[in-house]
């Protein structure tokens, strides 16, 4: 008799009552509340990093253009690095990529040059074909994507706008942009971010944060 309850003593001992149990899951809901903000927090730090250094690689590919032709090349009237109505297959024309690359997305070789065609197309601005940079995989949407084969940020982004110096005065501003910059997913940089002196740049990109809305607009600039 005594033995059989020394055991379930044990027993009893060895269990939680429903109120520990509360206590450990309280616990943990508050140390996810304090870590999983910090987490995020991380990641979106480091991802705005990287998506500067991507826009200086492109942005050196770009004064490389300007470096071989004297004058920088001239994208879509819209600013925008992928247009609105931006065809999606690799092997169609992207003029961003296809005047720094000297090829198709899908690595196929730009037409042939002939007087005639549109001074805008790859062919004829890059009449060379060199190849100022070499896009890579990670720079691209998935081709699972609801809309694969374009240009991305780190936080997979497509809508990004770039600037260039179209007068050559070592600044972007109204003179280069009297219509007003570009807005990219409804919002655009307010003069907190754009002073009416410019940017002191020869090419500029922005791109909106994950958070960025309307009321709290957010982005990731290539210049500060």
């Amino acid at each position: 008799m005594t033995a059989r309850i020394h055991d379930t003593s044990c027993a009893r001992a060895r269990g939680f009552t429903i109120l520990e149990l509360l206590t450990v899951v309280a616990i943990i809901g508050i140390l996810a509340a304090l870590i999983f903000p910090s987490v995020t927090g991380a990641r979106r730090a480091a991802n705005k990093s990287k998506t500067r250094v991507q826009f200086t690689q492109w942005a050196a590919a770009i004064e490389g253009f300007r470096s071989e032709y004297g004058y920088y090349p001239a994208f879509h009237s819209s600013n925008l690095v992928n247009p609105s109505g931006q065809n999606i297959t690799a092997s169609s024309l992207h003029l961003f990529h296809d005047v720094l690359a000297a090829k198709r997305r899908d690595g196929s070789a730009l037409p042939a040059y002939a007087s005639g065609v549109d001074s805008q197309n790859p062919e004829a601005q890059n009449r060379k074909l060199i190849s100022f940079y070499s896009f890579s995989d990670s720079d691209f949407t998935a081709s699972s994507a609801t809309t694969p084969n374009l240009l991305r940020d780190a936080f997979d982004n497509t809508e990004i706008a770039v600037l260039v110096d179209k007068n050559l005065d070592g600044v972007i501003n109204g003179t280069d942009y009297p219509d007003g910059i570009p807005f990219v997913a409804g919002v655009k940089p307010t003069a907190a971010d754009i002073p009416a002196t410019g940017i002191r740049a020869g090419i500029a990109f922005y791109a909106p944060s994950p958070t960025s809305t309307s009321d709290s607009p957010d982005f990731t600039f290539s210049w500060k």
